[in-house]
């Protein structure tokens, strides 16, 4: 064997060895890019989700307030049925596909194992314990009706419309935020506009669950507060897939 032919062989061995340690560097950042596109994704379509379950009693113009009689309320439970529960799945579905989101983006701010970090997750868990109850209150509303369980029917509504809502703004909506926005402080994972912007909304989110335990001005905020909410998640899903799409895995 020749010195060229040695030479050339050691070179193209060093060529594969190169290329075998680099192909799995570039395959690996495939499967973190899918995962920024797919929590980009939960985060435009869940509040848009939630935006449907809370305009649809609006739109429909006959919801019935917390203080119909129990007979009214098992009445128009039993005619919408079908309402009650997509109203039930609504809230759930959209409630769990912003929470991946929120998930992705503290993954991609490296916070987890931070105090921003541990309670963004335990403001997710809480989220959405008190979503889960919420729209199984709402799911029971016609199945106690169907039983003729009037008693229910206006324990479950009443906690379903007049409870959840003083208590979500109070501690998991206002957890949440205050987690996220601390996660995102200094990072650019998202502009720097978001993150004080989900300070300054966990701490609206705080007063206005506190001036809804006394008064209806208080829900009226706590609405107001929820509104905002479903503006933030979606704008920084948006800003998130510009930022993914722009950048290397």
């Amino acid at each position: 064997m020749t010195t060229s032919d040695t030479g050339s062989r050691s070179g193209g061995d060093r060529a594969a060895v190169m290329t075998t340690s680099l192909s799995p560097t570039v395959h690996a950042g495939q499967p973190e890019r899918r995962l920024r596109m797919l929590g980009a994704l939960a985060g435009i379509i869940g509040p848009l989700l939630l935006i449907f379950f809370f305009v649809t009693p609006l739109l429909l113009g006959n919801w019935p307030s917390a203080g119909e009689s129990p007979g009214k309320l098992a009445a128009y439970a039993t005619a919408h049925r079908t309402l009650f529960y997509l109203g039930g799945w609504l809230q759930g579905t959209g409630a769990l596909l912003s929470v991946a989101f929120l998930l992705v983006l503290l993954q991609r701010t490296g916070a987890r194992r931070t105090l921003a970090g541990s309670a963004t997750l335990v403001g997710c868990a809480v989220l959405l314990s008190v979503v889960a109850v919420e729209a199984a209150m709402l799911v029971a509303v016609p199945v106690a009706a169907a039983n003729g369980d009037h008693a229910t029917v206006a324990t479950g509504f009443e906690l379903a419309s007049g409870v959840f809502v003083r208590i979500y703004p109070l501690i998991p909506a206002a957890l949440v935020f205050a987690g996220i926005g601390f996660a995102l402080s200094g990072t650019r994972v998202l502009p720097p506009l978001f993150a004080r912007a989900a300070v300054l909304i966990s701490a609206l989110f705080l007063v206005s669950g506190l001036a809804a335990v006394f008064g209806a001005a208080g829900l009226v905020f706590a609405t107001v507060m929820s509104v905002v909410e479903a503006i933030w998640i979606p704008a920084a899903a948006i800003a998130f897939a510009v930022t993914s799409a722009r950048t290397q895995p």
